[in-house]
């Protein structure tokens, strides 16, 4: 319907009325000019002289223009006037509608752009197809499902259905949304599906993830007689590098180059990334050679990154130094490369080069390269970093606070880390995490209990980060205390909490808390792979149940070098030499290699069964056989199969002969055995040797002068002790522990600190009446295993186990006592003392008195 045009528009005078516009001295204003007056008018009057020079100029006929006269109509509420201008031009007045939806389109203007839809729609406008087509993108680019669907719905009443073009466009808008039923239903209505349809389809299928079911679709799309074009082929590429399928990329590949495809730009950088992906990187790094026309820089980064993933740094580097041209992106690369790595000196000097090119790091690059700072803990270069963030004015968030922080709690700058962590605009649980390390790793436990308190919501990387600082500092009271706690919190716990549990139970012996630990696993149905399964074993192992850690050990289907080698260590920490042999041959058989541990827990194995010949046969192995360089433990393992079974003098002429320096521990162990074997003038020889490295030795003394005492050399004794006491020297005091219905309890020699003490001690005189009894001299009836297997008998019942983790080698007498309690008591006594177990039953040990 026309609506009447107001008089005074049509007639008049431009010249009157904006004189600057015509003046004789002007040109003729161009067209953007005239859009800027019109985009500055408010009102129907700033508008008349504008509207008059239009006319007399004849852009009243221009589409464009009158598009923004429609506009302005539009934003200041005078749509009545709109048919009028519309009438003088010769365009259809859809089409200067279209043309403004297309000009609000390229303005990235979505709400006016369907402003001007509904005005259309309530003005009567007639619809397109171009119109709906430019209603579509709008919605597609802001992902609009809504308004699409109710695009989609006047599509169909206007009788577009079935065009071919529309349908391509909204099947691009619902794949962008995720709605593949929406895009399958259109896809399957199409009478004759283009390349675009197909091309459609298949990218929502690789959106989605359902990669097989896209390239199925390339198989149907050729039988359809729809020729794939460079679009087809990049999703297509991408869905196998996504399934890492070499086979079908290669047929890709192959059908490209057939069909003369022009790889280059997206394809080249597709395929080259999933031969990567596909572990191909000497294909990738051939085609990225061959066809190095086109995205130099983009392809070259794509390989420097596909041989940091395949940990070829080298390679990577030396593609790094080659490229002529280097973005952000190929410095990052690179650079994180190194981080990755652990190169982080290398990732450093490589932001110095960077720098010295005066490119400007992003806030990734910088959280990367302050995170080398921290693990070199180069607290002055992290300092120099962190002025350049300042000097850039980036905020203190996310991975950049994160990383300021880390760097400065593992520099051990605390102060400065609390004072970046009270800065940040908002703390992600990262934040709190890398503050509570901090604490943890100074030792403040006090700090980081009150701060893992307030941790808003603690992740299970804030359980772990406490869990490990008790497991490191031995507090394992405290530790299974939290790890119960834990157990009533939202937070599971994860493969690295498990091993740390693990390995803290193998620590005390705590079998009970162990158990629980497996009980979980198998609850939560967790892939038992191999460092779990290792954790467990050797849990197990040292918790005295080397039954349990083998049933375990024949359950496990895939075992490498550490499993076997924590079976091993097991049987010999047992005494049980030839079982560990028997294990290490069967482990030969199945091709795993032994290590460098592996040769120390067979060769310690020979130790406690005396297999002298046995254990020169595999300490000379393991470089004649495994080129395995023997180091200072493998040294050890033989001086204390030597000195064991007395061959002293042989053990001295091997620790002579030695390439490598011997070091406290080889001498400690001669020590030892002068102990056992009361060879006095060796043990002085071993005595000497050990205080030149180490002076302040307590071990050393206390062994010297037990040597002394067996050997009736009491001068010697008291000036051995009287030379202990000056010095100022500590005697390490020997403690034991003992887990009881789930609690670890923990006793030093004549301690009365235990809540149970009262009753400890009378069972103590009970079982030393009985011993006295025997005829049993008494010397050493308040040692701290005898105080844990008293508590043992007074809070256990029936014939189970009493197991006690022991800091120190046991004594002779306690180790002659623990026999007849064995006896007398009818119970089994399982004590692990620092260099193997004893096992007590019915008066005998495992050990059989050879320790």
């Amino acid at each position: 319907m026309a609506i009447s045009f107001p008089t005074s528009l049509s007639t008049l005078s431009p010249t009157a009325q904006i004189p600057t516009i015509n003046h004789p001295s002007n040109p003729i204003p161009k067209r953007d000019y005239i859009v800027s007056l019109l985009k500055s008018c408010s009102t129907i009057k700033e508008f008349l002289p504008i509207h008059g020079h239009l006319i007399t100029t004849n852009l009243i006929r221009d589409p464009f223009m009158v598009s923004h006269v429609l506009w302005f109509f539009i934003s200041t509420e005078n749509f009545h006037y709109a048919h009028g201008v519309l009438s003088q031009t010769q365009e259809p007045e859809t089409v200067i509608w279209n043309t403004l939806i297309e000009n609000r389109l390229k303005d990235d203007s979505f709400g006016q752009v369907f402003s001007t839809y509904y005005h259309m729609v309530s003005q009567g406008v007639p619809l397109d197809i171009s119109t709906f087509h430019f209603l579509i993108h709008a919605c597609s680019r802001n992902l609009a499902l809504q308004p699409g669907t109710e695009v989609h719905g006047r599509v169909l009443k206007y009788g577009f259905g079935r065009n071919k073009s529309l349908n391509n466009n909204l099947m691009a808008l619902y794949s962008k949304c995720g709605k593949l039923d929406e895009v399958h239903h259109l896809f399957e209505k199409l009478p004759k599906r283009d390349v675009i349809s197909w091309n459609t389809m298949i990218s929502c299928y690789v959106q989605m993830g359902m990669l097989g079911e896209a390239l199925n679709l390339f198989r149907e799309m050729k039988l359809d007689g729809v020729k794939p074009d460079e679009i087809t082929m990049i999703s297509l590429v991408s869905a196998c590098s996504k399934l890492r399928d070499l086979e079908m990329g290669e047929n890709l590949h192959l059908y490209i180059e057939k069909n003369e495809l022009e790889i280059g730009g997206n394809l080249l950088n597709c395929l080259v990334h999933m031969y990567i992906q596909c572990g191909k990187m000497e294909k990738a790094h051939q085609l990225a050679v061959r066809s190095m026309s086109d995205g130099v820089v983009v392809l070259w980064t794509t390989l420097i990154s596909g041989y940091v993933k395949s940990k070829k740094i080298h390679a990577a580097r030396c593609i790094f130094d080659h490229m002529t041209e280097r973005s952000l992106i190929s410095w990052m690369t690179m650079i994180s490369g190194y981080v990755q790595g652990g190169y982080y000196n290398e990732s450093l000097e490589l932001f110095r080069q960077m720098r010295l090119e005066n490119i400007r790091p992003d806030e990734v690059l910088f959280a990367t390269v302050l995170s080398a700072c921290a693990h070199v803990e180069d607290r002055k270069l992290g300092r120099s970093i962190h002025s350049l963030v300042v000097k850039y004015g980036m905020i203190y968030e996310g991975l950049l606070g994160n990383a300021l922080i880390d760097l400065y709690a593992k520099c051990g700058a605390l102060d400065e880390a609390q004072m970046i962590f009270k800065q940040l605009p908002s703390r992600s649980v990262a934040s709190w995490n890398s503050m509570l390390d901090g604490f943890c790793r100074s030792g403040e436990i006090e700090k980081a209990k009150s701060l893992f308190s307030e941790i808003p919501e603690k992740d299970v990387i804030s359980w772990n980060i406490m869990i490990n600082f008790y497991a490191r500092s031995h507090r394992f009271g405290e530790l299974f205390e939290l790890f119960g706690k834990m157990q009533c919190s939202t937070v599971k716990p994860d493969r690295l909490t498990l091993i740390s549990m693990l390995s803290s139970c193998a620590i005390v012996g705590a079998l009970n808390h162990g158990i629980w630990v497996h009980v979980y696993i198998k609850k939560n149905h967790i892939e038992l792979d191999n460092m779990l399964g290792t954790a467990l074993i050797d849990m197990y192992g040292k918790c005295g149940s080397i039954e349990k850690a083998y049933e375990l050990f024949s359950e496990m289907d895939e075992k490498n070098v550490f499993v076997w080698t924590a079976m091993i260590a097991a049987h010999a920490m047992e005494g049980q030499a030839e079982k560990a042999i028997d294990l290490y041959l069967e482990m030969e058989v199945t091709g795993i290699k032994p290590d460098h541990v592996t040769f120390i827990a067979l060769l310690s194995a020979c130790s406690h069964g005396g297999l002298v010949n046995e254990g020169y046969t595999y300490f000379n192995k393991m470089s004649s056989v495994y080129n395995i360089i023997p180091n200072i433990q493998h040294y050890g393992c033989m001086v204390d199969l030597l000195g064991r079974v007395g061959h002293l003098d042989e053990a001295i002429k091997f620790i002579e002969l030695m390439p490598i320096k011997p070091d406290i521990l080889i001498w400690y162990a001669l020590l030892r055995a002068c102990e056992s074997h009361l060879n006095v003038e060796l043990a002085e020889h071993a005595f000497q040797q050990l205080i030149m490295l180490d002076p302040l030795e307590p071990a050393a003394y206390v062994l010297l002068s037990n040597i002394y005492a067996k050997a009736g050399k009491w001068d010697d004794v008291s000036r051995t002790r009287t030379k202990l006491y000056e010095l100022g020297i500590q005697k390490q005091p020997g403690s034991s522990l003992i887990e009881q219905n789930g609690t670890l309890s923990k006793f030093k020699a004549a301690d009365f600190s235990h809540p149970q003490s009262t009753n400890i001690y009378s069972m103590l005189d009970e079982m030393n009446d009985r011993l006295q009894q025997k005829d049993l001299r008494e010397t050493s009836s308040h040692h701290s295993e005898r105080l844990a297997v008293a508590f043992g008998l007074i809070s256990s019942h029936g014939k189970t186990p009493i197991r006690i983790v022991n800091n120190l080698r046991i004594c002779g007498d306690c180790h002659s006592i623990m026999k007849l309690i064995s006896q007398t008591y009818d119970r089994e006594i399982v004590i692990r003392d620092n260099y193997r177990f004893h096992r007590f039953v019915d008066g005998n040990c495992s050990c059989k008195d050879y320790w």
